[in-house]
């Protein structure tokens, strides 16, 4: 008998999203996230990276007095309360001729063409509630190298989603011609998912949900897979989108775009009290699913809340991308190699006993504290049980790395009195996925 073990998924949908989890974010928080002058200026307050302004614009007058000619080029204009990234021009140097702009992607616009623009902005055109709208004039990022070889055509950009100050979901999103050099989804850009533990690119969308499987590199000038690019800077990425929900705390459901500056490293762009869906589809995963198992747990810090985001939605990179190997077949007793410190050599050999009828793996009490997971600073938090017996107790969840035939898992466990029983470590189906269980030994 054979059973094969598919993770469990769980969608959120809009109007979850809406009824549910937008009630998470206080009217005066989404008000701040409107507005991308005020989140600008929140931010920086907390030392958060941000792109430099160069010109906030309230009237037309403002707009007539601005010396326009005195721009080398390289600047972003934006409404200060747009969506979807509409009303941005991304311009990336002068033209040719005096009066005329080159942008991302090639075209030539004049200083007139940029005067009705952003007439446009301050009518109110894309402004998300129709009224009158700022237009902000600011420095574009310098790209990090390693995205200059993904993309011709504008700025990448990383989309994190957080909730209870943990990162939950991340995608890379790339610009496209089709998307005007715009990171924008749904006006056409690709999405990869992330793996939250290792900051690898697993799953490719274009627009608003076409799969693909390979992305042109100018660098390299060839087509290559959409799973495997490393992201740089990835600690350092989901620290700062922790961060910004702390400096925003009544957002507690919210998307935070960062871009990585060759110089500066993470700055952000803007963060989203509405943030779009489809970062699902790039990771093949469901955001209602992740945020259920944050509920009800206090995250002491920022090194908490990665730690917490690395074990609980990190997965195996080869889990998650078609891998070149074949299912692997494991048996009711398996031994696994537990992770004890740095080094190849830094292992315990232990027995596992397989059980799709549990969800969670979990270890020995024992052999927890012999293996040093049951320090404080290492327990993520602690989870509410209620016994056959009818009795309440709290068991620590910790993190941990371990291999099972040749696969690297990285998880959470419960710790878990099993002095009685033979094997010191149960193996749950949610460390199971990918592998074919036999009933035999």
């Amino acid at each position: 008998m054979f059973a094969f073990l598919k993770p469990y998924r769980q969608f959120l949908t809009k109007n979850e999203r809406n009824k549910v989890y937008l009630r998470k974010n206080t009217t005066a928080d989404r008000m701040v996230a409107d507005s991308k002058y005020r989140t600008k200026k929140i931010l920086a307050k907390a030392n958060i990276g941000v792109p430099l302004l160069i010109k906030r614009f309230k009237t037309i007058e403002e707009l007539d007095n601005f010396r326009w000619e005195d721009l080398e080029g390289n600047f972003v204009i934006k409404p200060e309360s747009g969506y979807g990234g509409e009303g941005i021009i991304i311009i990336r140097r002068r033209a040719k001729w005096a009066g005329e702009w080159q942008k991302m992607n090639g075209q030539i616009i004049t200083t007139q063409d940029i005067k009705l623009h952003c007439q446009d902005v301050l009518a109110g055109r894309y402004s998300m509630h129709g009224a009158s709208d700022p237009v902000l004039v600011e420095e574009r990022i310098r790209i990090h190298p390693m995205f200059l070889a993904i993309t011709k055509v504008g700025t990448p950009d990383i989309r994190v989603i957080v909730y209870n100050k943990v990162p939950v979901m991340a995608m890379f999103r790339i610009p496209t011609e089709k998307s005007g050099g715009k990171a924008n989804l749904q006006q056409g850009a690709v999405g990869l998912g992330i793996d939250l533990a290792s900051g690898i690119t697993t799953f490719g969308i274009e627009g608003k949900g076409e799969p693909i499987r390979r992305i042109y590199d100018y660098g390299k000038k060839k087509m290559r897979k959409v799973n495997g690019i490393k992201i740089p800077f990835w600690k350092e990425i989901l620290e700062t989108a922790v961060n910004c929900q702390k400096a925003i705390p009544g957002l507690g459901f919210l998307g935070v775009d960062v871009v990585l500056d060759k110089e500066k490293g993470p700055m952000v762009l803007e963060v989203n009290a509405r943030p779009g869906l489809s970062i699902q589809i790039c990771n093949k995963a469901g955001l209602k699913a992740r945020m259920d198992k944050l509920e009800e747990i206090e995250v002491r810090s920022t090194e908490h809340a990665i730690t917490l985001a690395k074990y609980l939605f990190g997965e195996s990179f080869s889990d998650k991308v078609e891998e070149k190997e074949k299912v692997k077949l494991v048996g009711p007793l398996e031994n696994i190699k537990i992770k004890t410190g740095k080094g190849k050599k830094n292992f315990k050999e232990v027995t596992a006993k397989i059980d799709t009828g549990a969800y969670r793996s979990s270890i020995d009490r024992v052999l927890a504290q012999e293996l040093g997971l049951l320090d404080e600073n290492k327990i993520l938090y602690y989870r509410h049980y209620k016994s056959a017996l009818g009795k309440n107790n709290d068991r620590p969840v910790v993190g941990l790395t371990f291999w099972l035939n040749g696969r690297k898992i990285v998880t959470a466990v419960n710790v878990a009195d099993r002095h009685k029983l033979r094997t010191k470590f149960l193996l749950g189906r949610k460390d199971l996925g990918g592998f074919l269980i036999s009933a035999k030994s």
